[in-house]
């Protein structure tokens, strides 16, 4: 197991017990490093940590201060190269190159520099300020003022501008992920903003050569490597945030279109009454998580909110009494207090071989990132019925298809009808502008799908600088839920045909239907109905039945009439 820097240098006794608490709780104040804490707190200097660096991560030091190596090293890496990648060439050993970081992160600049000298290259660790004024006597001042000898964007080439200029961006449009594809006389980059791409700019198509490299290694990908997918991760900070980055390259006809999804770190997880749950729904839901054993299901389509929707039920249950254990892929959010496991198929480390060795934890609570095979399915059915209470998510329509689903995996029917709890279904629709939503009368079709009268008036769109000119921003939860009781796990249990068990539910009024909190959200102002058409089915126009006259209809008796974060129309 590798020792943390603080243990390699008390080890040492290049730093105090109490000096390293120190340093820690400078930490909690400022995103900064354990190493940086240390040397600022005046613990100990930017060498000694260097030198315990380099024994972590296990390479060679080189100690660089007031020398430069040989112009004849030097010279075979370009300038601008040098202080893009932040590395210095020292010496030639056994026929490879022997380049100086500051940082043991940085090792990944071995492939890139393996491939632009066409030689092997080995990476040794300096101290940073020994090592940036060796770039200076041997390249010259770079443009540009110094960037923090912590952060990997420390050159100030174009290419690196681009980079920090598309992450400002991005944050400060509220952007969810970053989309850069290449054309044959552009490049395009796109942000998706509340659900919806928008095209932030396009660059001339010779730009994207650098730009994709830069990527690659900055997210320690294979840069040679053009014909296959690849996944990696950036830690990067923009706009004042702490941003992971979940980087996604695929081959196209192009080039390497590249996807960057931006997870804020240190942005806070929204509780349940957050979400936007009409009250029935929020008091159903949070009735179901308090169980004490089964499963309970979210569904849904990628990008429709269902880890926020189970973070937000972890965060309600996490209390000292309760052990709660997740396996996910990838773990998005660290929640403290939880223990986290990120699966990795490559070395066999799957969601059921992971949860079969939860069970040995003995946990009261665990979340299944998704159930994905039959294996998966009955393993966290078999916990719930063994004790446990299990979350995870499946990819179906809406709620009564979860069921049909498992049973597609060939799941047995007995063991979903003895162990599933519930299913909650969900949706994310753009929520209108505060800032500039007006109250207008209904169109006719707005009255017929909602059953309104004559004169009826609902809030709509308008455009503003606030939200970009688009009358949305932000986005709300839409939501459907399905109980199983007695009924209709009989139901479950003896019928052969899936549509008898929908049939069931609507008939019971055990499942309340997206769209009737879909209407609900529209009636309260929350939404429009363009919006509440992309989530539900085409047919609710052209059937104005009960739901359609009655929005509330399809929801239980005290449903909410909107979210409580919900604007109210005036």
């Amino acid at each position: 197991m590798r020792k943390r820097l603080g243990e390699i240098l008390m080890a040492q006794g290049a730093i105090t017990e109490e000096q390293l608490r120190a340093a820690l709780a400078l930490q909690k104040t400022r995103t900064i490093l354990t190493g940086q804490a240390l040397v600022e707190s005046g613990a100990t200097d930017q060498t000694t940590v260097a030198r315990a660096l380099a024994l972590q991560a296990r390479l060679p030091f080189v100690d660089l201060a007031g020398r430069v190596p040989p112009r004849r090293v030097t010279g075979l890496l370009d300038a601008a190269v040098a202080w893009e990648q932040e590395v210095l060439p020292v010496k030639e050993s056994d026929g490879a190159l022997v380049v100086a970081v500051a940082d043991p992160a940085k090792v990944v600049v071995a492939d890139t520099l393996r491939f632009l000298l066409d030689r092997d290259i080995a990476v040794a660790m300096a101290a940073p300020d020994a090592l940036r004024k060796a770039l200076e006597q041997a390249y010259g001042l770079r443009d540009g003022p110094p960037a923090p000898e912590t952060s990997p964007e420390s050159a100030e080439s174009p290419v690196v501008r681009l980079v920090q200029r598309m992450f400002e961006e991005a944050v400060a449009a509220r952007a969810s992920d970053i989309h850069i594809e290449p054309f044959p006389n552009k490049v395009r980059i796109r942000y998706r903003v509340d659900g919806q791409l928008r095209i932030a700019a396009e660059h001339p198509a010779d730009v994207f050569s650098s730009l994709i490299s830069h990527i690659k290694v900055s997210a320690g990908l294979d840069i040679a490597e053009k014909r296959k997918p690849q996944d990696g991760r950036i830690e990067h900070a923009a706009g004042g945030r702490e941003l992971d980055v979940r980087v996604s390259v695929l081959p196209g006809n192009h080039g390497e279109a590249c996807v960057m999804r931006l997870l804020d770190r240190e942005a806070n997880l929204i509780s349940l009454e957050e979400l936007g749950m009409s009250r029935r729904g929020l008091d159903w839901f949070q009735r179901t998580i308090e169980r004490p054993n089964g499963i309970v299901l979210v569904t849904g389509p990628t990008g429709s909110g269902k880890t926020t929707t189970l973070y937000a039920a972890l965060a309600q249950l996490n209390r000292a009494d309760r052990k709660i254990l997740t396996v996910e892929d990838p773990v998005e959010y660290r929640i403290k207090g939880i223990n986290q496991v990120q699966v990795h198929p490559k070395i066999g480390l799957d969601f059921a071989r992971v949860l079969r060795a939860f069970l040995r934890q003995a946990p009261n609570v665990v979340l299944v990132g998704e159930i994905r095979d039959k294996e998966t399915a009955e393993t966290a059915i078999q916990a719930s019925l063994t004790g446990h209470l299990v979350f995870s998510t499946v990819h179906t329509n809406d709620a009564p298809s979860a069921v049909t689903r498992l049973l597609d995996m060939g799941v047995p029917a007995f063991l979903i009808a003895t162990s599933l709890q519930g299913v909650l279904a969900q949706r994310l629709v753009r929520r209108l502008c505060a800032a500039c939503t007006v109250l207008e009368p209904a169109t006719p079709l707005e009255r017929r799908i909602l059953g309104l009268a004559e004169g009826a008036q609902l809030r709509h769109p308008r455009g503003c600088r606030e939200c970009s000119r688009t009358g949305y921003r932000g986005r709300v939860g839409v939501f459907e839920w399905l109980t199983l009781d007695e009924r209709l796990r009989e139901v479950l249990f003896r019928s052969r045909d899936p549509s008898e068990f929908r049939r069931a539910a609507a008939e019971r009024g055990s499942w309340s239907p997206l769209r009737a909190d879909a209407a609900e959200k529209v009636l309260a102002g929350a939404t429009s109905v363009n919006e509440m058409l992309l989530v539900t089915r085409v047919e609710a126009v052209e059937e104005p039945a009960a739901p359609a006259a009655e929005p509330n209809a399809a929801a239980p008796p005290g449903a909410a009439a909107a979210s409580p974060t919900a604007p109210v129309p005036s």
